[in-house]
This record gives structure tokens, C-alpha cells and sequence, in this order.
């Protein structure tokens, strides 16, 4: 077999192999036993390239009439490769070829060839590729944060946070906490561990002696912040450090005193305290292929609800946005028109869901949105939100069954004015006891909905027995509850009005 030009032989394997030595240019092979019908081997073959651009080279055996052959390209590190064939090679998919070829590659693979070579033809692959640098190896990444915070009257907090750890060697978290706050305790698995203090931030334990984690395991603290005494009325601020691993999915409960009627929710995460009673929240987030995905949605009752989408709808990518539309018994609606525009760009698209109900566009920047959804039979339904193009959001739109020719415009900014336009409207055609039966269904659903999870009453049980402070936390009162999708290294913001009832 000839040697392509500046290529050397580094090894020859084979189990009829003998013996194997280069002359002139030309690859011998002396084989042993008794002659077969086929015989494989294992060639291999180096040369130094310094720049972006080579040829892939073909082993041929002296004077066959036709050969057929598979090639696989594989890159090594992060590369961007255009291959260009010839000569008879055939682009085919990675599945279609020779198994143990496949297992021979080191680093991931790239492309993949056939050829029937014929004695008029030499097959010819020319590569180019762009090399970027490589990133560093993310060290731990939080599949789920389960924050629980209980406000006292004298304006402190006391934060408990709860993190689903996959973690692949990063010894400490660092935890920006915000002034005046300081951690009070920590744990790794469910046992203590000692944080550490450094100027530029805490340091919590990702590991500990003798642990060995081989999945997703839970690392905890709690850390307590002096903040300010409640008037009368005003405003308050409460806000989560900065951790520097990602967080998939951030939920957080606040535990506020019962005398405190607090409204006018604002920050960084989204308020599911804003969203009208009866609206389904789903508490226990669900990963939807290795992602989260947290969104906005219209309940059956004409409410608006924050929650996982339990469809598989895969992640965003920048500028895309999509989602779900549902009949009121909570059905997926195939052939739905939804139009989504941008007033300040011009930005219109219009498109119909498919037989699961899903709608996706792309294109679309920062700023106001307007989705309008429309069907035969049902009312016409509009949602007036803001969108950030960085950080897609999936939402699930419900439809109501339409008396009249109807529309249902719902306002991200003013969801509480909004809602009880559509509440009013329903109840004013319903009989008399009806809508007596339909107003104490809202008032348990709004009562479910400011009741305390079970998070509450174990950080109180453990307030109680196990941190070293004493703190009078409130054991009557109200919980509000926030969602934010992907965090990353920032600060969780929750702000509010408050006055005392």
C-alpha cells in the first residue's frame, strides 16, 4: 500500500498480520496461515499541520480493481468543520457505518463516508476547520434551589436554602450574601458542615470527608438578615445572594406575618401571589428533558397561572417564543391561530398550533408582546406581556367556550384589575346561588393559596431546636411564593407595599 506523502506509519495491527515494514514509500504486510477471502487490519498514520486546512489521505492496496471503504472524521476539542468530497464518497449518517469503526474514535465525531472506489476514480476528502478555545469544565450545577425565608415583625429573615447539587469536583459554593446578613449553619447530605468566611465572600461546602457523591445530592444553609422593622404601611426588600453555580430552577416562599396585607409585587422573580384564585400552580417542578421550563399560562377558569409545562415542549432559544393552548377541561387545541406582535418593532407573526396544541415564532425582541389566540367556538383571548429575548419563557394560553363573540385580554402589569373584569363577567351570568357557591370557591382557593407549605413548618420546627439564634419567628401567617427560571451567579430580588391590617 503506498504511504500518502508526508504521512508516517505509526502502528499496523492485524490477526493475520506477520510482519509489517515501509520501502520506498510502499506499506508491505507479510501475512500468516493459509490464504483468506477477507482480512482486516488496523493502520495508523500521523502528520504535523500547522494550519486550518488538509486532506484526508487513502490507503489502497497496489493493483485491485475496485475497493469500497468507510471513513469517519473525528475532531479533537471544539471545532467548527466544513468536509468537502469527492472521487465517489458519499455523506452518510453516523448509525450507518461499521460499529467497530465507530468504536474506534477518541473524540466526537464529525462526518462520516462511503466510497466504491473503481479504477478510473481516487476518492478525495478536503477539510477545513475553525478551532475555538476551549472553556473550562463546569464545576456543580443546581438542578433545583427550594428557598423558604420567615419574616419576623421586627423586620428580620431568617433564609433557609436548599439546593439538588450535581456536582463534578467543585469543592466550595461562594455565596455573595447581601449587607448585614450572615450564615448561621450549613449541611452536605444531611450532615453539618462548617461554612468559611473570606473577603470576598462566604464559602459553603459542596463535599465533605468521606463522601463520595455518585448523583444528585442536597447542600443546605441559612443564613439570617438584621433588615428593618415594619410600620404602619410602606415597603420592604428582600433579597437571595449570589451563588456562583447555575441554578436550573429557583422556587422561594416567604413567610410573612398574618396582620401584614402585603400587594404590588416587584423584582427579579415572578409573584404566583399575583394570580388570581383558582389559578393551578404547580408546585413540584417537573424536568422536561434535562431542562426546566417555568411559564405563564391561563387557567380553565379564565385565571392566570404560573407553573412547569408538563408537555414536552424542549428549551428556548433566544428570541423564540412559544407555548401551549388548552380548552377549559384542560385539552391541547390543534389548528389554534395565534398572532404575536411587537408594537414597538412592527414585529408580527401569525401561525397555527399543531395536533398537540404547541406554537412556536422566533424572531422576536425585547420588549412588549402581545399574543392573540383565536378558534371557532371559543373566545378570543389576549395576553399583554414583557418580553425579554435572552431569556425565553414558555407560555400555556387557555381558551373559554364563547355565549357571543368574545375577547379575554388579560395585562401582565395590572393581572389583579384585569381579572376581576373576567370574575365579574362570569359571575354576573351565572343564577344567584351560583354565584354565591362560585365566590366561596375563590375564597378557599385564595385561602389554599397563602397557606403555608410543609417547608414552613420544618424551617420553624428547626428554628426551634437547631440553629444557634434565637429568633421569634411568626407561626400565623401568610406565604407568597416566586419562580424564576435559570440563575445565574446574580442576586434574587423580591420587593412589595405593606400595611398592617
Amino acid at each position: 500500500m503506498p504511504v500518502p506523502a508526508g504521512f508516517e506509519i505509526t502502528g499496523v495491527t492485524g490477526a493475520s498480520l506477520e510482519t509489517s515494514e515501509v520501502q520506498s514509500g510502499v506499506l508491505q504486510l507479510k501475512l500468516t496461515g493459509t490464504p483468506q477471502k477477507n482480512y482486516e487490519f488496523l493502520i495508523s498514520m500521523e502528520k504535523s499541520i500547522s494550519s486550518t486546512k488538509g486532506a484526508t489521505p487513502f490507503l489502497s492496496i497496489l493493483k485491485t480493481q475496485r475497493e469500497t471503504g468507510e471513513v469517519l472524521v473525528e475532531g479533537s476539542g471544539t471545532i467548527e468543520l466544513t468536509a468537502k468530497e469527492g472521487g465517489g464518497l458519499k455523506r452518510v449518517d453516523f448509525k450507518e457505518m461499521n460499529p467497530y469503526l465507530r468504536s474506534l474514535a477518541r473524540f466526537p465525531l464529525q462526518a462520516g463516508f462511503r466510497y466504491h472506489r473503481q479504477t478510473s476514480e481516487a476518492p478525495s476528502l478536503a477539510l477545513e476547520w475553525t478551532r475555538f478555545p476551549d472553556s473550562s469544565v463546569l464545576g456543580a450545577v443546581a438542578e433545583r434551589a427550594v428557598i423558604t425565608t420567615l419574616v419576623t415583625s421586627e423586620g428580620k429573615s431568617l433564609t433557609e436554602v436548599r439546593l439538588t447539587i450535581k456536582n463534578q469536583a467543585q469543592p466550595f459554593l461562594k455565596v455573595n450574601l447581601p449587607p448585614g446578613a450572615s450564615i448561621l449553619s450549613a449541611e452536605v447530605a444531611g450532615e453539618k458542615v462548617k461554612p468559611v468566611e473570606a473577603p470576598d465572600g462566604n464559602r459553603v461546602p459542596l463535599l465533605r470527608v468521606g463522601f463520595r457523591p455518585v448523583d444528585s445530592y442536597i447542600v443546605s444553609f441559612v443564613f439570617l438578615h438584621s433588615g428593618a422593622p415594619f410600620a404602619k404601611k410602606g415597603g420592604s426588600e428582600l433579597s437571595l445572594p449570589k451563588m456562583d453555580v447555575p441554578i436550573d430552577i429557583l422556587q422561594w416562599e416567604v413567610f410573612l406575618p398574618q396582620r401584614y396585607q402585603v400587594k404590588d409585587f416587584g423584582g427579579d422573580a415572578l409573584s404566583t401571589n399575583l394570580l388570581p384564585p383558582g389559578a393551578e400552580y404547580v408546585a413540584d417542578i417537573e424536568e422536561v428533558h434535562g431542562s426546566f421550563q417555568a411559564g405563564v399560562g391561563v387557567g380553565a377558569g379564565g385565571g392566570v397561572g404560573i407553573g412547569a409545562l408538563r408537555a414536552d415542549f424542549g428549551a428556548l432559544l433566544p428570541g423564540q417564543l412559544g407555548g401551549y393552548v388548552v380548552d377549559p377541561s384542560g385539552a391541547m387545541v390543534p389548528n389554534a391561530r395565534v398572532t404575536v406582535t411587537n408594537p414597538d418593532t412592527g414585529y408580527s407573526q401569525t401561525i397555527a398550533t399543531d395536533n398537540s396544541g404547541r406554537w412556536l415564532v422566533s424572531g422576536l425582541r425585547s420588549g412588549t408582546a402581545k399574543i392573540a389566540v383565536s378558534m371557532p367556538g371559543f373566545q378570543q383571548t389576549v395576553r399583554n406581556i414583557g418580553y425579554d429575548a435572552n431569556r425565553p419563557v414558555t407560555y400555556s394560553i387557555g381558551l373559554q367556550f364563547a355565549a357571543a363573540n368574545q375577547t379575554v385580554e388579560v395585562t401582565a402589569s395590572s393581572v389583579n384589575m384585569e381579572t376581576a373584569t373576567i370574575t365579574n363577567r362570569s359571575l354576573q351570568s351565572l343564577p344567584l346561588e351560583s354565584r354565591r357557591n362560585e365566590r366561596e370557591l375563590k375564597k378557599e382557593a385564595q385561602k389554599q393559596q397563602l397557606a403555608a407549605s410543609e417547608n414552613v413548618a420544618n424551617f420553624q420546627r428547626k428554628v426551634a431546636g437547631v440553629l444557634p439564634v434565637h429568633i421569634d419567628v411568626p407561626h400565623a401567617g401568610n406565604s407568597y411564593r416566586f419562580i424564576r427560571p435559570l440563575v445565574l451567579d446574580e442576586e434574587t430580588k423580591v420587593t412589595f407595599t405593606y400595611k398592617t391590617k
